[in-house]
């Protein structure tokens, strides 16, 4: 309980811009914690990914249509995969524009979804440390404005408070910002790992149906599934 005491204490010091800070990092937490509980619950194995992609591909050499089965995989239900497989499922009769546009669009919905809180967290990061520096001015400028009062003699007491003010208000800006910035680091290269394997998820389905629409009487596509 001391160490809650003291950490009250110190917020207290910190004054008004402290209190801005303090509420940021509770936002960056809560965003952050939101990401980590969205990331898990979409989680996939990438091996999996892979063995699919490979089947695909070992399809499409055959001249075969990629089956339902072959994209419902169970290690890959949480994922993006389902929402991919339907829009491809629809639209793998229709023109090849038509479907890279179907796909498309998916994939953007995905997309956003990923980075939901992105921004929050960026802007987070950018403005902590511009109020730490706030704090710090305005703790600097009350400490002298109370020595300029007591007609410029120094009082250790009152000085060390415009500093403590100073320098709590810089240190919990810096922390804010340095959380905020590492969190959206790793969401972030989490997206982008994603991302890249739904590029390539895309570029193996849209493949796939290219040449069964092409030459459907000598591939076979239209009557063969697997």
């Amino acid at each position: 309980m001391n160490g809650f005491y003291y950490f009250i204490d110190l917020m207290q010091k910190g004054k008004t811009v402290n209190y801005i800070i303090l509420a940021l990092y509770v936002v960056a937490l809560a965003a952050a914690a939101e990401r980590l509980v969205y990331y898990i619950a979409t989680g996939y194995k990438r091996g999996v990914l892979n063995t699919v992609l490979q089947e695909c591909r070992m399809l499409y050499s055959r001249g075969l249509q990629i089956g339902e089965d072959v994209l419902n995989r169970k290690e890959l239900q949480k994922s993006y995969i389902p929402m991919l497989a339907e829009t491809f499922f629809e639209y793998r009769s229709a023109e090849s524009s038509v479907l890279a546009e179907a796909l498309e669009r998916t994939v953007q919905r995905i997309i956003a979804a990923q980075e939901r809180g992105f921004v929050l967290l960026s802007r987070i990061a950018a403005v902590a440390p511009l109020l730490g520096l706030l704090g710090t001015v305005t703790g600097l400028m009350t400490a002298f404005q109370k020595i300029a009062s007591l007609g410029g003699s120094v009082d250790i007491a009152i000085l060390s408070g415009g500093i403590w003010e100073a320098m709590i208000t810089t240190a919990t800006g810096l922390i804010t910002a340095i959380f905020s910035f590492a969190v959206y680091e790793i969401f972030d290269w989490l997206s982008m790992r994603r991302v890249r394997d739904m590029e390539q998820t895309v570029s193996v389905l849209t493949e796939s149906c290219r040449g069964c629409r092409v030459q459907p009487a000598e591939k076979g596509c239209g009557n063969e599934t697997l």
